[in-house]
């Protein structure tokens, strides 16, 4: 049935959205995709790279643009450092800006309390 089909697509766009994290790399990277665990690596799907633009804004560029990767980028799960869940205002403009090159955030982001941002 077209409803069944419908409630199917519905969830698996909020899954999808629900399933966006922050990757540290071990090369110093930082990157946000959609991702699929697997038992030694891991898919990065629509990856983009985190680049400090200034003045609080952080910027998003596709990561490995000039590749093939349509299906993702899979990396060996000891090649990253750390994963954790990116803010909500950050998630809504990597969402927002999939597959369009550069965007920066129209608001600063906050970073929390009692962090210590390094490079």
């Amino acid at each position: 049935m077209l409803a069944n089909r419908i409630i199917e697509v519905i969830i698996k766009q909020i899954g999808d959205i629900m399933n966006v994290k922050v990757f540290r790399l071990n090369s110093g990277e930082e990157v946000i995709a959609r991702f699929e665990e697997k038992e030694k690596t891991t898919i990065l799907k629509d990856p983009a790279v985190l680049v400090p633009m200034g003045q609080g804004q952080i910027g998003m560029m596709p990561w490995m643009m000039y590749t093939k990767a349509a299906k993702g980028i899979e990396i060996p799960n000891n090649y990253i450092a750390f994963t954790i869940e990116p803010l909500d205002e950050l998630k809504g403009q990597y969402d927002s800006g999939l597959n369009k090159g550069i965007v920066t955030p129209s608001k600063s982001v906050e970073k929390p309390s009692g962090l210590k941002l390094t490079t």
